[in-house]
C-alpha cells in the first residue's frame, strides 16, 4: 500500500493534480464564492509556487519544501539572498568595467611589412641659428636683440622681452630677420643619396629642391625630409608657411594613419610620404651635411656646434648622415639604420647634433630629443611599434574604446588626429582665446596674427600651458566635474591607428660609464628561465612533501 501525503489540492513531491475530477467540482464551488481578481492572484501564486519547487533553480526548490521546517526554510532564504546579491555585485562590477573599457589592447606579434611603414620623416635643424655674417647678435639694437632671443638659446633666459606687441610691420621684420639669418638648405646639406627614388648616385643641389623643405620647430627654423604637404597642416595655415616655404601648396594623401598605402602593384616610389621596398642601411637616406664654424656666435648659441636633426616615421629603413665641419671638411658618418633589436641607452657628453623622433603626422614642436657630436661615429637604431584598432570597434563610442578614429575628430590647425596634435591643437586654441597671441613658430592662419612679445604674454602662455595640462588630467577622469563642464571635448584620446618608434643611439667611441646598471639585463630573457607553477609543485613535493612520508613512513616501521 503506498501513502501519499498531500497538502492543499497538490502533492508533496511533484504538485500533479490529486484527481482531476473531484478537485474540478471543488474548484468550481470555491470559483463561485470568489471574485475573478483573487482567482487570478491565486493562480499566479499556484504557478510560481510550482515554478519555484519544480524548477531548476539552485536551492530556490528548498525555500517552497513543504516537508522542511520554518528554520530550515529561512536558513534557505538567507543563502538563496547572499547568493544573489553575490552574483549581481560581480555582474554590476562587469558591466561597470565593460561600460568603461569594452576592448582590451593587445599587442600583435605579427610584423608589419617594411613597405607598410612610412620611412622616417627627417628634420634638420643646424645649432647655428644666427649667422656671424648676417648680424653681431652682441650688436644689436632692443627690437632685434628680441628678435635674435627666439632662437639663440644662449639669450632665452636674458629677459629681452618688449613693452608693446609686436606690430603688423615688425612681424614682416621678425620672420626676415629669422630666414635671413638662419642657414640656408643649401648652406648645410652638401650631398645626399635616396635609394628608394632608384637613384645609385649622390646628388647636391637636387637634394634641397627635391626632398628637404623649411619647417619651423622650436629650434627655429629647420628643414625636413620626406614631410607631409603643408607639413602635416591644414590648408588654412597656406599663407604663413608660404612665408617661409615658398613651395608650400595644398595636396591630397592617398596614404593615411586609418587605411595605410593604396593597394597597387608596382608601388609609387614617390607617393607621400616616401617608404622603401627593402630594409636594410643601404637602401635608406643618406645625407653629408656641412657647417662653417666660422659663422659660429657664441653669444647666440653658446658652446653647442651641430645640427638638430628629427626624425618622425618609418620602420627598418637607414638614415646615414656624414658631418663635416670647419672649411678642412673632416669627414664623420652619423648612421641612422632602423631594426628591430633590445632597447638599450648609452649616456653622452658634449653632444652637438640633436635628433628629434616623431612619427610624420605628429607636430615636431615637442618630440623626444637625441644628441649627436659631428666628426664622430653615431648609430641610431629605430624600432617603430604600430598600433591598430579593428573597424568593428567604430561601433563603440570614443570615449568607451579610448581612440579616435581619423573622421570622429576634426582638428584647427592639423590635417591627422593624434593624441600629440590634439593637444597641441587645444594649447595653440586656448592661447589664442585667453592671450590674444601666438609664439612666433606655432601655426598661424595668416603670417600677421598677433606674436606674444611682453611680459605679460609669455607669463600668459604659462598660465595657459597649466591649464591645458590641468583640462586634460581632467578630461581623463570620466567623474570630474571640471571636465565635463568644457564647452568642447576637451579629452585628448589616441590615434586608434597610428606607429610609434623606438630609437638607441650608439657611438664609435662608446664609454659605458662607471655605475651604470647593464641596459640588457631582464628583458625578454627573463621568459625563458623556465620557472612555472608546475616547477613550485615539484618544489613543495620534493622538499616537502616526499621526505616528510618517508620520516614518517620509517618511524611507523619503528615503532612496530
Amino acid at each position: 500500500m503506498v501513502y501519499l501525503q498531500y497538502y492543499g489540492d497538490y502533492y508533496v513531491k511533484d504538485f500533479s493534480y490529486i484527481s482531476h475530477n473531484a478537485l474540478k467540482v471543488n474548484r468550481q464551488n470555491h470559483k463561485d464564492k470568489e471574485s475573478v481578481m483573487n482567482i487570478w492572484l491565486k493562480e499566479i501564486l499556484a504557478g510560481l509556487k510550482q515554478f519555484f519547487y519544480g524548477g531548476t533553480l539552485h536551492g530556490v526548490k528548498y525555500i517552497f519544501e513543504p516537508t522542511f521546517s520554518s528554520k530550515e526554510r529561512v536558513t534557505w532564504i538567507i543563502i538563496v539572498v547572499i547568493s544573489v546579491a553575490f552574483c549581481a555585485a560581480n555582474i554590476i562590477k562587469l558591466f561597470c568595467k565593460w561600460t568603461s573599457t569594452p576592448f582590451v589592447n593587445v599587442i600583435d606579434s605579427l610584423p608589419t611589412p617594411i613597405w607598410a611603414v612610412p620611412f622616417p620623416t627627417v628634420v634638420l635643424c643646424p645649432h647655428l641659428h644666427v649667422k656671424q655674417s648676417f648680424a653681431d647678435v652682441s650688436k644689436l639694437d632692443h627690437l632685434e636683440e628680441f628678435f635674435a632671443s627666439l632662437v639663440c638659446p644662449r639669450m632665452l633666459f636674458l629677459n629681452k622681452t618688449l613693452k608693446h606687441r609686436l606690430s603688423p610691420p615688425e612681424i614682416d621684420q621678425l620672420q626676415m630677420f629669422i630666414l635671413n639669418g638662419a642657414l640656408s638648405c643649401s648652406d648645410i646639406v652638401k650631398s645626399c643619396n635616396w635609394p628608394a627614388a632608384h637613384e645609385t648616385r649622390w646628388v647636391t643641389t637636387e637634394c634641397c629642391q627635391k626632398y628637404f623643405r623649411p619647417i619651423f620647430t622650436d629650434y627655429g627654423l629647420c628643414y625636413a625630409f620626406n614631410s607631409l604637404p603643408m607639413n602635416g597642416m591644414k590648408n588654412d595655415t597656406l599663407s604663413w608657411q608660404q612665408s617661409f616655404n615658398k613651395l608650400a601648396s595644398p595636396a591630397a594623401l592617398e596614404w593615411g594613419l586609418d587605411k595605410g598605402y593604396p593597394k597597387v602593384f608596382p608601388p609609387d616610389a614617390t607617393m607621400k610620404p616616401l617608404r622603401v621596398m627593402v630594409s636594410g642601411e643601404n637602401y635608406g637616406l643618406s645625407v653629408e651635411l656641412y657647417l662653417n664654424i666660422s659663422e659660429h656666435q657664441h653669444a647666440c648659441d653658446g658652446n653647442s656646434l651641430g645640427f638638430t636633426a628629427g626624425e618622425l616615421g618609418g620602420r627598418n629603413p637607414a638614415l646615414n648622415i656624414a658631418s663635416t665641419s670647419g672649411m678642412d671638411l673632416l669627414d664623420a658618418l652619423n648612421k641612422l639604420h632602423c631594426f628591430n633589436t633590445e632597447f638599450s641607452f648609452f649616456k653622452f657628453k658634449k653632444s652637438t647634433f640633436v635628433v628629434l623622433i616623431k612619427s610624420p603626422t605628429n607636430h615636431v614642436y615637442t618630440s623626444t630629443v637625441l644628441r649627436l657630436p659631428m666628426d664622430r661615429m653615431t648609430t641610431i637604431e629605430v624600432s617603430p611599434i604600430t598600433y591598430k584598432t579593428d573597424a568593428a570597434l567604430r561601433s563603440l563610442a570614443p570615449d568607451q574604446r579610448q581612440c579616435f578614429f581619423q573622421n570622429e575628430r576634426q582638428l584647427e590647425y592639423y590635417q591627422f588626429y593624434t593624441g600629440s596634435n590634439c593637444k597641441h591643437d587645444v594649447f595653440v586654441k586656448e592661447s589664442k582665446r585667453t592671450c590674444n597671441c601666438t609664439l612666433f613658430n606655432w601655426p598661424r592662419k595668416s603670417a600677421l596674427e598677433p606674436i606674444c612679445s611682453t611680459d605679460v604674454d609669455f607669463e600668459c602662455i604659462d598660465y595657459v600651458k597649466g591649464k591645458v595640462e590641468e583640462q586634460q588630467i581632467y578630461a581623463y577622469y570620466a567623474e570630474s566635474e571640471e571636465g565635463k563642464s568644457s564647452k568642447e571635448p576637451m579629452s585628448c584620446h589616441p590615434s586608434c591607428n597610428d606607429v610609434i618608434y623606438d630609437s638607441q643611439v650608439f657611438y664609435s667611441d662608446l664609454i659605458k660609464e662607471p655605475g651604470d646598471p647593464s641596459p640588457v639585463w631582464g628583458y625578454p630573457r627573463n621568459l625563458f628561465l623556465g620557472f612555472s607553477i608546475i616547477s613550485l609543485a615539484e618544489f613543495v613535493y620534493f622538499v616537502l612533501l616526499r621526505p616528510i612520508h618517508r620520516v614518517a613512513k620509517e618511524a611507523y616501521h619503528r615503532i612496530i
